[in-house]
């Protein structure tokens, strides 16, 4: 997948690379949309006909290439490129004026903020994230129990869906996914594995105290003041909040 801006075209386009075709090599979309734009053949001697494109644009998992995983990757690289303006955006989404700078997309379920008609930020109209809603398609069961276990301790249903939020985020970071050689060492007694901790003591170690307290919440013992043990490993911070040993 690549997403670039063609001025021959003057808009953007989404280049999708073919792998059961002889004849074309790649298709280009404006993007996000299924609209067709351009075909590149494997060889320049070769004639691509109508029926050559619609072959392999029907071929083409619309719902991966537009999954909510890649939009927000589209999304993004428009905003690092600045090169999504409002008009070009109005014209390939359903958007809906929410305030002065911010629009809706209920197709993608996302806000939009703009900043002198260019995307600067998105954010879900959701409480969930994208890795939650695609773990969600995997493994339905799996999310209701993080998100049964998560409310058992937070305030509120935003607090535990941003803990649930944080931990299908840290599952995609996990190696080997659901046969990654830790995840008994992370399993608690309802079932559950913190895939948050798993990455934190196995991998980066990156993460702060304020945010470590916050994902364990109620589930923790407290060490000292700079020490906490959530099953079956401790974690040690220092003195500015920064996670520097599990043992």
């Amino acid at each position: 997948m690549t997403v670039s801006k063609l001025l021959d075209f003057q808009q953007i386009i989404y280049t999708i690379h073919t792998s059961d075709s002889n004849k074309i090599s790649c298709l280009g979309f404006t993007t996000l949309t299924r609209k067709l734009q351009f075909v590149l053949s494997k060889n320049p001697q070769t004639k691509i006909s109508y029926s050559d494109a619609l072959k392999a644009s029907k071929n083409i998992d619309w719902d991966f290439e537009y999954s909510d995983l890649n939009v927000e990757d589209i999304l993004q690289e428009g905003i690092e490129s600045e090169n999504f303006d409002l008009e070009f955006v109005k014209s390939i989404l359903d958007l809906n004026n929410e305030d002065k700078n911010l629009y809706k997309s209920n197709r993608f379920g996302l806000y939009l903020h703009f900043e002198n008609d260019i995307l600067k930020a998105f954010s879900s109209s959701e409480w969930e994230n994208s890795s939650t809603k695609w773990l969600r398609d995997l493994n339905q069961k799996m999310i209701e129990n993080m998100t049964e276990e998560a409310k058992q301790y937070h305030r509120n249903e935003i607090e535990a869906m941003e803990e649930v939020n944080s931990q299908t985020k840290a599952f995609m970071n996990v190696p080997n996914a659901m046969k990654n050689e830790y995840l008994s060492l992370h399993k608690n007694g309802r079932g559950n594995i913190n895939f948050f901790n798993l990455v934190i003591a196995h991998y980066t170690k990156d993460c702060g105290q304020d945010e470590f307290l916050f994902m364990n919440k109620g589930r923790f013992e407290k060490t000292d003041d700079q020490t906490f043990r959530v099953g079956n490993y401790n974690y040690e911070f220092d003195k500015n909040k920064v996670l520097i040993d599990v043992y």
